[in-house]
């Protein structure tokens, strides 16, 4: 990307948030270019003089995707909010597992797996827990 078109900070500084959201769109161009290749010549298709085939070259961009994709996240966590009533809901990068949660909750007898099924969302006064894979964020 170029940075002379990146939006700006107040201090001039590039917009981290805005440079990490190009970098995702970025990277799925280049899976979708793959894709392409895929549907015309398949998955075992591979460049004739030698090279990664096609499965492996898109295996390769959908990490580059994973990684970009995170990269934004963490860039987005420090604005995104929720306002609720008079309460705003904060999103964080503190990850709870459902151990603590289970302990919390006085749950102990259950597996995390029968308490990650049984509660999808646990409300608390200040905030809001939210499912995350096998952990819940604050």
């Amino acid at each position: 990307m170029n940075p002379r078109y990146l939006p700006t900070t107040v201090d001039g500084k590039v917009a981290r948030v805005v440079e990490e959201s190009g970098e995702v769109v970025e990277v799925i161009g280049r899976c979708l270019r793959i894709f392409g290749k895929i549907g015309r010549f398949g998955l075992d298709s591979a460049d004739p003089e030698g090279g990664p085939n096609n499965a492996a070259m898109f295996l390769s961009e959908l990490a580059d995707l994973r990684h970009a994709i995170s990269q934004a996240e963490n860039c987005l966590t420090d604005f995104a909010k929720i306002k609720v009533g008079n309460a705003e809901l904060i999103w964080t990068k503190e990850l709870v597992p459902a151990s603590e949660l289970r302990e919390l909750y006085n749950e102990e007898h259950l597996t995390d797996e029968q308490f990650l099924a049984e509660n999808k969302v646990i409300g608390v006064c200040s905030g809001q827990w939210h499912r995350e894979g096998l952990e819940y964020r604050l």
